[in-house]
């Protein structure tokens, strides 16, 4: 039996626990954590932004968030144990586990990156289903972002961006400086990032932005128009999430038949939004969720990112230059300390390291 620490979030307030973990069942896994980090969904469940009983999921989640005994919702509050990004390694097989979803042999010893909860830990236990292997070409730092750099990478491969195109990344925090990576590379003659922290849109532009707009000092959908000459952007990805604003102003900024490539996952509702542009311009409305399918597909989204992250399509370097590392022990602190000063936060990712 091994003990763990573990982390349960309500609205304001982070606990660390501690538990004794089950005995592994045939299928199962026990994993010694690597590294963890902080995704910008916890940062919004923290700040109380979270999903209305009636805007719940219809295909629910198999990796409920709540404590069910006593709530049906999948985002109950308490939330926990929590942490779904993160990366170890297999220190025990139950006698069934055989292969990954996916396929490759699975052995102890074994890299894998996390699509589960609850990584906030020392140790975890999970269906041999809810974690990949590390690519071999992949340093277990850059393997143990394997939900939040795949969905970013699967999200830029997928995002329509044409060349020539003229793209507009909405929030340049992890994500949207991977997606804005992508637009260039893609053969985007212009990308506009937006956002309302100074050294993320920094950030963005030494990865070659060639247009930053600080949201905080001016319209961000103004200035993108004045910039096109009133037609738009070609692409407009929305990479903020949380409350929708990211949403009217990508729908604000595109073009007549443009694309509205949507990242960030929002929970409140998005007040005074009119849908008349999607149906009157014509708008091509994509969906860049990577693991949100049936297990297999999202597997295979996966796997099919790193292949371009194993390939080197990414700066990662100025990535991990630009984030803060914590210990477990730190969490709740640094939970307050980040919430308390959301604009500011200019970390593009926070590693928690057991």
């Amino acid at each position: 039996m091994i003990d763990t620490r573990v982390v349960y979030l309500e609205p304001g307030k982070l606990t660390l626990e501690t538990i004794t973990l089950p005995v592994l069942k045939p299928n199962q896994v026990l994993i010694k954590t690597e590294q963890a980090s902080v995704c910008g969904s916890e940062r919004y469940f923290y700040q109380g932004i979270n999903v209305r009983p009636e805007d719940e999921a219809k295909g629910g989640s198999e990796f409920q968030l709540g404590d069910h005994s006593k709530s049906d919702r999948a985002h109950a509050y308490p939330m926990g144990p929590l942490g779904h990004e993160g990366g170890g390694e297999i220190v025990e097989m139950g006698a069934g586990v055989d292969e990954y979803l996916g396929g490759g042999k699975v052995r102890v010893g074994d890299r894998v990156g996390s699509l589960i909860y609850p990584t906030y830990s020392d140790y975890w236990v999970c269906d041999i289903a809810h974690v990949q292997p590390i690519p071999a070409g992949v340093s277990f730092e850059v393997g143990c972002l394997y939900e939040p750099l795949g969905c970013a990478a699967w999200a830029a491969i997928h995002t329509g961006v044409k060349l020539g195109d003229v793209v507009a990344v909405n929030g340049v925090g992890f994500a949207g400086n991977i997606l804005l990576q992508g637009a260039i590379k893609s053969g985007a003659s212009k990308v506009i990032a937006i956002d309302v922290v100074p050294a993320k849109l920094e950030i963005a532009r030494q990865l070659g932005a060639d247009i930053v707009i600080n949201a905080r000092e001016v319209d961000p959908v103004a200035a993108v128009n004045e910039i096109t000459s009133g037609e738009g952007v070609d692409v407009a990805v929305e990479a903020i999430g949380g409350t929708g604003i990211g949403i009217k102003q990508a729908v604000g900024m595109v073009r007549h038949n443009g694309i509205v490539a949507l990242y960030g996952d929002n929970y409140a509702p998005v007040d005074s939004f009119c849908f008349h542009r999607f149906h009157e311009d014509g708008l091509e409305i994509r969906n860049l969720n990577a693991v949100h399918y049936t297990r297999l597909r999202s597997v295979e989204n996966m796997r099919e990112a790193y292949r371009a992250v194993e390939r080197g399509v990414f700066n990662l370097d100025i990535i991990f230059e630009n984030s803060v590392r914590y210990r477990l022990d730190q969490i709740v602190d640094v939970f307050a300390a980040e919430n308390a000063e959301v604009e500011e936060q200019a970390s593009l990712k926070t590693l928690i390291i057991p």
